[in-house]
């Protein structure tokens, strides 16, 4: 029933753990609304079996789930290892960072960023694996960085370098990113992740790479993720300018100190949300969980707290793409976001305050109106009737007391919603008049709710329905009424 929906998002990262069909439809039946394919690991043809297999199975199922690529950027990363996917680095011994094309081990491992060398010098600390292992330069070659392990762990391959104090300017996007921006758009994904954002022109760069490499597909959302100082200086520029906003706390607590990720973080909810952008809290949220059934407490409120803060979306990374429990993982997020849902109004702090440009705001007026009838007359349910979704995210942002529920005559559109808060999406036929919008929506509704003749629900179309214009209309109407025009 469409009211047992959870209102945040699900978002999952899709990895060799989870890359079955089973796994997927466990997942998807355990509450995953979004897949994510993180293009730092795995080939083109990897990605596409995936996506292949998403597709399958959310039809299968019959719902709805957005596939998000997100694409690896300009970083610093470390090679491949010769024996298997991960090495573990003792504390004490010594270990070297190469430019050399090298299959790696627990003494070395190459970089394909050549000028590292050069960067670092004598005492640098470097940070691998989101900072859960520190380096000490002790001494370098014209290929070799020699360093003493301080903090040892489990190094996974392709993971990140970073190196405090130093910011490494490797430019926008990279030719691999160009090159994977391209498969994905050809596959059709639902949403394109940019790593490593630091200012709007990086994010304005893709959207030109988008019309160039496709201009059939280059109104595809863009998420920024903010994971450097560089991106906080610039915030309310790459806000603007971007579809939906990532806070990705791994690097961005490396790169800034994970003392101010917190106070970051509601920052930049609260901007985000002030500018009509969805915003995902990613990196940790129950990282006990890759190996352990339970999260811990504070993982649990982690999770809890970002939902009383005002995010869209939560996110899980390793936990479901190389945790031993995918499936539970899943589940026990959502237990946590249901749970957290169900107290919003007793401890959430989002306040709706939003602030658009010129071009949005007869879209705000319109969603503003929605969530007020609604409240104000009791309404069950605000019907969205939208081709592109643009509207259904500005509801979704006003978040009104009851359930959202999407119309669309687009399958892309329909999977797209699924990341948006609160939203429900269905695909029905076009409608050619208002009768056949107040039909469809009837008909969902009376199936797929505790909605009943004589309640109220809240209409957003445009008008003329077979001009297929922006919404233009709020109308309340009365579920078994006969509408004409």
């Amino acid at each position: 029933m469409i009211e047992e929906h959870l209102k945040t998002a699900i978002i999952c990262t899709i990895g060799p753990n989870s890359d079955s069909e089973e796994t997927l439809s466990a997942m998807m039946a355990a509450g995953m609304n979004v897949a994510r394919l993180n293009f730092s690991h795995g080939t083109t043809d990897y990605h596409a079996k995936v996506i292949k297999r998403i597709r399958t199975v959310a039809d299968a199922m019959e719902l709805p789930v957005a596939i998000v690529q997100d694409l690896q950027g300009p970083r610093l990363r470390i090679g491949h290892f010769a024996d298997g996917a991960m090495v573990r680095l003792q504390s004490g011994r010594q270990f070297v960072i190469t430019t050399e094309d090298v299959q790696g081990d627990s003494e070395k491992v190459s970089t394909d960023y050549s000028d590292l060398p050069r960067l670092v010098d004598s005492g640098d600390l470097l940070l691998l694996n989101d900072g859960a292992l520190e380096l000490q330069v002790e001494s370098k070659t014209k290929t070799d960085i020699i360093t003493r392990v301080n903090v040892g762990g489990s190094l996974p391959a392709r993971k990140g370098i970073n190196i405090p104090k130093l910011a490494v300017d490797m430019g926008g996007i990279t030719k691999k990113d160009l090159n994977d921006l391209d498969f994905g758009l050809r596959q059709e994904v639902d949403y394109v992740a940019v790593s490593f954002v630091q200012n709007a022109e990086d994010v304005i760069n893709v959207r030109k790479a988008m019309l160039d490499i496709n201009p059939d597909r280059a109104h595809t959302p863009i998420i920024s993720k903010l994971e450097r100082p560089g991106a906080l200086e610039n915030l309310e520029a790459i806000v603007n300018v971007s579809d939906g906003i990532m806070v990705a706390r791994g690097d961005l607590g490396v790169n800034i100190g994970v003392e101010k990720v917190p106070s970051v973080q509601k920052k930049i909810i609260e901007l985000a949300n002030r500018r009509g952008k969805f915003v995902v809290i990613a990196t940790q949220m129950l990282e006990s969980m890759i190996h352990s059934r339970r999260p811990t407490r504070a993982e649990a409120s982690d999770v809890a707290n970002a939902i009383f803060d005002g995010a869209d979306a939560v996110m899980l990374s390793a936990e479901t793409a190389v945790g031993d429990n995918p499936k539970d993982a899943v589940a026990m997020i959502a237990e946590i976001v249901r749970e957290a849902e169900r107290h919003e109004e007793e401890w959430g702090h989002f306040e709706e305050k939003m602030s658009l440009n010129q071009d949005k705001l007869k879209a705000l007026a319109l969603s503003r109106a929605a969530r007020e009838l609604a409240e104000t007359l009791d309404a069950s349910a605000v019907a969205v009737f939208s081709r592109s979704g643009s509207t259904a995210t500005l509801v979704s942002k006003t978040r009104p007391p009851v359930p959202i529920v999407a119309f669309t005559t687009e399958t892309e559109t329909y999977n797209r919603i699924a990341l948006l808060r609160g939203v429900v999406p269905f695909v029905v036929p076009r409608a050619m008049n208002l009768e056949e919008i107040t039909r469809s929506a009837e008909q969902v509704l009376l199936s797929q709710s505790n909605i009943k003749e004589g309640d109220k629900i809240v209409i957003i179309a445009g008008l003329p329905i077979e001009d297929m214009r922006s919404a233009n209309i709020v109308l309340l109407y009365t579920i078994g009424e006969n509408v004409k025009i």
